[in-house]
């Protein structure tokens, strides 16, 4: 319930936006992202955990509604997981997902340097999970898709600043914090939350 209605905020939000430049030029460009995420997750009841540091690539289309204002979704693949220690064991689970943003992007109409802002929805298809223990001398890695839910939906916000590179060619260069909403634990009386900070960069080709 509380996504849906971020999303018809959001999806509110770009229609008032778009609404008195509809008809005018705006630009569109479509653009590659790569970088790493240090993702972690939040577990209730509290229990410790460490970050784990993983990739990020995709892809991205970038439709402008105005000078200001323009709609980001993407495709990309993100590592995420965490890790874990108890009685001389640790434990490192590996999460990889397909993760579809749905992001509004405002961008200060500058010359050739523009910082923005963007913030949305993100849907995460998990691709697998696994989970690797060691004692120091022996090491044991097995699958662990039964312990976690294949969906995962959560908002993204971040910052950055584009660079003009060329006449249809922009650089960025940005860090991000990417908040889980939904309960990913299928283990009965706990819910835990994907978490990560993002940093990326990446090139706009425009159309």
């Amino acid at each position: 319930m509380r996504f849906t209605k971020l999303t018809s905020f959001l999806l509110v939000l770009i229609l008032v936006a778009a609404a008195p430049r509809v008809f005018s030029q705006s630009s569109t460009g479509l653009g590659i992202e790569g970088g790493i995420n240090l993702s972690n997750i939040n577990v209730t009841p509290n229990f410790n955990t460490n970050s784990r540091t993983g990739l990020m690539v995709g892809g991205y289309a970038e439709i402008g509604l105005s000078d200001i204002v323009y709609i980001r979704p993407g495709l990309r693949y993100v590592m995420k997981g965490f890790s874990s220690s108890g009685n001389g064991v640790t434990f490192t689970d590996r999460l990889s997902y397909l993760e579809i943003p749905l992001l509004l992007k405002v961008r200060l109409p500058l010359a050739k340097v523009k910082p923005y802002f963007m913030a949305g929805p993100t849907l995460g298809i998990q691709l697998s999970a696994n989970e690797e223990a060691t004692n120091g001398v022996q090491t044991q890695e097995g699958d662990a898709s039964a312990v976690f839910e294949t969906v995962d939906f959560g908002l993204f916000f971040g910052s950055g600043m584009d660079f003009k590179v060329a006449a249809n060619t922009e650089m960025f260069f940005g860090a991000g914090y990417s908040l889980g909403l939904s309960n990913i634990a299928k283990i009965a009386g706990v819910t835990a939350k994907n978490s990560g900070i993002q940093f990326m960069g990446g090139v706009k080709f425009s159309l």
